[in-house]
């Protein structure tokens, strides 16, 4: 009788402490899915970043390619996030002062909405772009070749200035880069601007 007892209060307290530390271990393990899946997202962010920058950069030079590669990488971004369950969402700015007379300025949207990007060039020049969602439009501010000027580039909740020097003997070529993928539990964005000269 005392062994009937003995085993059955091991028993008992065996089912007691599994079910007490279940819920621990599965909360435990649902952080470290989500976990990993954080990092994960954030690996493919990551990349997708750094190849848009390098989409740019490989077409130092020529402003005609640089937007064409650009605008077919974020496309091809774009489809690449959206088979994985995430949502993208880009905007490239594109500048080239020429060593005369015009500083261009190419925006690609590839945000799912139409986008309003108001550009002030040296606090004196003013132009606002409507760019349609996955499109991209341009806009021309004068200068003179060899002095520095203050971009600013405001849109949605983001407002950056950024200073360009101008060269008399070559080209400039400025990219700005905002981008961003969203998924269930999280989001990872990154705005970043760099120079080509």
């Amino acid at each position: 009788m005392k062994g009937e007892a003995f085993l059955l209060a091991a028993v008992v307290i065996s089912v007691a402490l599994v079910a007490m530390f279940q819920p621990m271990r599965s909360e435990y393990l649902i952080k470290q899915k989500q976990l990993l899946q954080s990092e994960y997202f954030s690996s493919i962010f990551e990349n997708i970043f750094n190849e848009i920058k390098n989409s740019i950069y490989f077409s130092f030079d020529d402003l005609d390619a640089m937007i064409a590669n650009s605008f077919d990488f974020l496309n091809f971004s774009k489809r690449i996030v959206n088979q994985k369950s995430m949502n993208f969402e880009s905007l490239a700015i594109l500048v080239k002062a020429k060593t005369s007379g015009y500083l261009n300025i190419t925006a690609i949207n590839f945000f799912p909405e139409s986008l309003w990007l108001n550009l002030t060039f040296n606090e004196t020049q003013n132009s606002i772009l409507q760019i349609d969602s996955y499109a991209l439009n341009s806009t021309n501010f004068y200068f003179v070749a060899g002095n520095s000027y203050n971009l600013t580039i405001q849109y949605k909740n983001v407002l950056r200035e950024i200073t360009i020097e101008t060269k008399d003997d070559r080209n400039v070529f400025l990219a700005y880069v905002d981008a961003s993928i969203n998924w269930k539990d999280g989001v990872k964005r990154k705005i970043e601007y760099f120079y080509m000269s």
